[in-house]
């Protein structure tokens, strides 16, 4: 069924709705990787530049993981011949040491006394969801569809601190990218840290990215988890650092089609004509 549960700006809904009549098509190819925002190709070759075009053109954004740093300029410049925007950030990834730094973490440290620490589930109350989804943004994180977060969909886990009003004060996730049969269908989109202003500098979000890992290699199997950072977030690099996560010789490349992104629902309804309702 069509998501119902699409958060953030006119735009950003339909970008979604896109991406997700797009991987009703795909969801079984081998090639392609979704987690909740848009199908990506993650199986680069001589035939990229083409594949992330058409991407772009059909939800507004192409992605490509796992290319090799040293191909992305080349493509970048095609593309950008053929009046798309593009922009890269740096393929951070980890497999077994991540696990076992994750674990160590979990073994060595708790969650600050007064926190509720729960996955986001089919029973996580409409509030909570949107709650979490405002953490996010106030993050400058774009929002996921509802249904992905409580893992209705995908295999994964977002999970949720919360503190004594309820309130959610730092979430981190990890969801499965490709189809069960495909030869990365153990590597794991990792990610979505996010923490409310009060409680950054206690190292919450990686806590919690600890124990997401943890699920996903010990609950579903995943063994390689993969995330996305900007080349001059030091931060960001030292905090995934920490979990075993470390920069690769790839780099995630990203282009956009200001046109069809500039065109709203449109392409999602003619993709998918079920007419939906946003739970808001």
């Amino acid at each position: 069924m069509p998501y119902k549960e699409l958060f953030g700006d006119p735009g950003h809904k339909a970008l979604l709705e896109r991406g997700e009549a797009l991987w009703r098509v795909v969801r079984d190819h081998p090639r392609y990787a979704y987690y909740g925002t848009v199908v990506s190709l993650s199986d680069p070759g001589k035939d990229t530049a083409t594949v992330v075009a058409n991407l772009a053109r059909i939800q507004g954004l192409g992605m490509c993981f796992y290319l090799p740093k040293t191909e992305a300029n080349p493509i970048r410049r095609q593309l950008e011949g053929e009046g798309f925007r593009t922009a890269q950030s740096l393929f951070c990834c980890g497999g077994k040491a991540a696990y076992q730094a994750s674990k160590s973490l979990l073994g060595k440290k708790a969650a600050p006394d007064g926190l509720a620490i729960e996955p986001l589930t089919d029973r996580s109350s409409d509030t909570l969801i949107e709650a979490t989804v405002a953490l996010c943004q106030a993050c400058g994180l774009s929002a996921m569809p509802g249904e992905i977060m409580r893992g209705s969909v995908l295999p994964g886990i977002n999970l949720v601190a919360r503190d004594a009003a309820g309130a959610p004060v730092a979430t981190a996730a990890s969801y499965a990218m490709h189809a069960p049969d495909a030869p990365r269908s153990k590597e794991a989109f990792w990610g979505v840290l996010a923490t409310r202003e009060d409680y950054r500098g206690s190292g919450l979000a990686g806590w919690l990215g600890a124990r997401a890992i943890q699920h996903m290699w010990e609950n579903v199997g995943m063994r390689v988890f993969n995330t996305g950072v900007k080349e001059d977030n030091a931060a960001s690099l030292a905090a995934c650092a920490k979990l075993g996560i470390r920069r690769s010789d790839l780099v995630t490349l990203f282009c956009f089609d200001d046109a069809t992104l500039s065109e709203g629902p449109r392409y999602a309804r003619a993709l998918n004509p079920v007419k939906r309702t946003q739970r808001l």
